[in-house]
């Protein structure tokens, strides 16, 4: 049989050689049963389900991104950290220009309010979810920093599956979706999601029933000073002769530096933080903003000025 013709064409030739005559539709049948036991289809994925065993053992991050503003015609961004065990929402808020920096804000907060360390977390490959602070923030802390496969999604299946619960509960009973109050109304969402939601993983109970199964804490003195351990080391240069630093091919002024020294650069939250050889701090705010493709990238300024930087604002670590 010539199964690289078409049914029509197969039904023609069994008529018009063999007498035969055949729908185009019986054709088509048996022609798919041959091509199948010729040809196998792959078997299907088995997809491998799990659970961690305590509360905070594993977290989910990701942003919601169907949240189309009515008023300012742009999307907003959900951003959720769950925890995996009891399927509880840690940290919610909805932003406009989501960055690297508001996903580490957000671990920290959700980490002060819950008085405890993620021993992992699980992100896309989203921009906010990459970055050498990141990593360090997460290594410096204990924490494992997992990126799911590029093009599955069902690495952070429970979240997924909670965002279109969002879509219909929380979203949709808005009649225009305005930011403000959006987000004014969130928390109570997230309150009811918690502690009055029934889960069908839980049997029908909400998510506190297994947050309160939480038997490990942090130390306050950790918990008080999280934003230090968000700290990437860039290295160090060398003052130039016009008494400035490069950065970002710009001139970077720090007060009373002198040529031939040598400034210490690191990436903070805060900023990118200088540190002179006789142990005084300076700081350039809005320095991932500068980062930015140069196509992307505001017209930067003709210089940087460092401001200031005191030890009592934001204390720092020594890290590895």
């Amino acid at each position: 049989m010539k199964l690289y013709l078409g049914p029509y064409r197969l039904a023609w030739d069994l008529q018009n050689q063999y007498g035969l005559r055949i729908s185009p539709s019986t054709v088509r049948r048996v022609k798919r049963a041959i091509m199948n036991e010729r040809h196998p289809p792959p078997a299907a994925p088995i997809w491998r389900f799990y659970e961690r065993n305590h509360p905070h053992s594993l977290w989910h991050g990701d942003f919601f991104e169907k949240v189309r503003l009515t008023d300012e015609d742009r999307t907003a961004y959900q951003l959720t950290l769950m925890d995996d065990y009891s399927r509880a929402y840690v940290y919610c808020d909805l932003l406009r220009e989501p960055t690297m920096n508001d996903t580490i804000r957000a671990m920290i907060a959700a980490m002060r309010k819950y008085q405890t360390i993620p021993k992992g977390i699980v992100f896309d490959n989203g921009s906010p979810f990459k970055g050498y602070l990141l990593s360090a923030f997460c290594s410096n802390l204990g924490i494992r920093l997992i990126h799911s496969s590029v093009r599955h999604p069902q690495t952070n299946g429970k979240l997924e599956r909670a965002f279109r619960d969002d879509r219909r509960e929380y979203y949709d009973q808005f009649n225009e979706w305005i930011f403000d109050e959006l987000r004014q109304g969130l928390p109570e969402y997230v309150r009811y999601r918690n502690e009055v939601r029934g889960h069908y993983a839980l049997e029908g109970k909400p998510s506190t029933t297994r947050l309160q199964n939480q038997n490990w804490f942090a130390l306050p003195s950790v918990l008080d000073s999280l934003e230090s351990y968000a700290r990437h080391p860039l290295g160090s240069t060398k003052v130039d002769w016009n008494c400035c630093i490069r950065v970002l091919g710009r001139n970077g002024y720090i007060p009373k530096l002198r040529y031939g020294q040598r400034v210490s650069l690191t990436e903070t939250l805060d900023g990118l933080e200088g540190e002179t050889e006789d142990g005084r701090v300076y700081l350039l705010r809005n320095y991932r903003k500068y980062r930015r493709p140069s196509w992307l990238r505001d017209e930067l300024p003709f210089c940087f000025n460092f401001e200031e930087y005191s030890e009592g604002h934001c204390p720092r670590i020594a890290v590895a």
